[in-house]
């Protein structure tokens, strides 16, 4: 686009169409007059520049520089326009001039720059097309992934020697396990267990005590040093810890023996050394014995805790202990083990 200015003076039109890259689009256009020193002050024009995606080009920075180390620059604001176009005055005649235009889209992610050569004659609009390249700022960039290999350890079980123990006894554990590629350090261990203690937690052969009377499970966990805690395998084991008669009696001091005890207990049934009932006959059923060792489902005493014959046969009195609750599922386990384990 271009305008005559009529004024006495000098002056230079600037046309620029803007060369984009595809997701800017579009040629906008300013205009600014700007008189010398012996001519009348021009107006200006505003210009915007319209960018894909909704971007602009809020304004321009223009730097004219001429022979005879003539300079002028500005800013032409292009907020408000639809070309890019502008008048500037105020340019001696010359040849050997030259024009820069650069400007950044308002959310900094694009800059637009362009120049071009061009005389000024007198009393003459010199008409200038500027070609203007716009680049994007880079948003991208690149890993380099440099990967390692760790081929995971294998748990492949547990040996305990032996699987069974009185509680307070001990047993032997070993552990078997493997790496294929034997790193990135060599295999370390460590043992847990829902009940009992080890002679050393992280020992490839420890020994396990039992605290409680049940089945324990000892599990083990082989890492070969991965910071992944994902890699280390796990493997486990049950063994069995069989109570003893201090077990029991413990239960028939908590819940018994205020009643079975003493010169005349009920029935004659004493209570305060369970051992002692041992294979004696039971007074409510004389055909039954009080603790059948070995078999627990012939043993009078468990009929009586459980209130009823286990056989279906004689059953005397009521469940005991008379007028306390029956005993815990576990005090009850705890007792049939016992028995059913030879009453150790």
């Amino acid at each position: 686009m271009a305008r005559i200015i009529k004024k006495a003076g000098f002056a230079a039109l600037l046309v620029a169409c803007v060369s984009v890259p595809a997701a800017i689009s579009g040629c906008s256009s300013t205009g600014e007059t700007a008189a010398g020193a012996d001519e009348q002050s021009a107006s200006s024009i505003g210009l915007e520049l319209q960018v894909g995606g909704g971007l602009k080009l809020a304004a321009l920075s223009y730097t004219i520089i001429g022979p005879g180390g003539f300079t002028k620059s500005g800013t032409l604001d292009v907020s408000n326009s639809t070309v890019i176009s502008g008048v500037i005055s105020g340019l001696p005649v010359g040849a050997g001039y030259s024009v820069s235009l650069s400007g950044t889209t308002s959310d900094g992610s694009t800059t637009c720059a362009g120049s071009a050569s061009f005389s000024v004659s007198a009393h003459q609009t010199t008409l200038v097309s500027v070609h203007l390249v716009c680049r994007e700022a880079p948003s991208n960039g690149s890993v380099a992934i440099d990967g390692t290999l760790n081929i995971c350890p294998i748990a492949d079980g547990i040996t305990a020697t032996p699987s069974e123990v009185l509680v307070g006894s001990t047993l032997t554990l070993s552990a078997l396990a493997h790496d294929p590629d034997n790193g990135p350090s060599a295999l370390s261990y460590q043992w847990s267990a829902s009940s009992g203690t080890f002679s050393d937690a992280t020992a490839l052969a420890p020994t396990f005590t039992c605290t409680a009377a049940g089945t324990a499970t000892i599990t083990l966990s082989v890492s070969d040093g991965d910071a992944d805690a994902s890699c280390a395998d796990q493997t486990s084991v049950t063994v069995q810890c069989t109570p003893t008669a201090n077990d029991v009696q413990a239960i028939l001091n908590a819940n018994c023996i205020s009643c079975h005890s003493g010169a005349t207990p009920p029935r004659g049934l004493t209570l305060v050394d369970v051992r002692a009932v041992i294979g004696a006959a039971a007074v409510g059923c004389a055909q039954k014995l009080r603790i059948v060792s070995g078999d627990s489902a012939h043993s009078y005493l468990v009929d009586k805790l459980l209130g009823a014959a286990q056989d279906g046969g004689c059953f005397s009195g009521k469940q005991m202990p008379l007028g306390k609750a029956p005993l815990s599922a576990s005090d009850l386990s705890l007792i049939t083990s016992w028995i059913n384990a030879g009453t150790p």
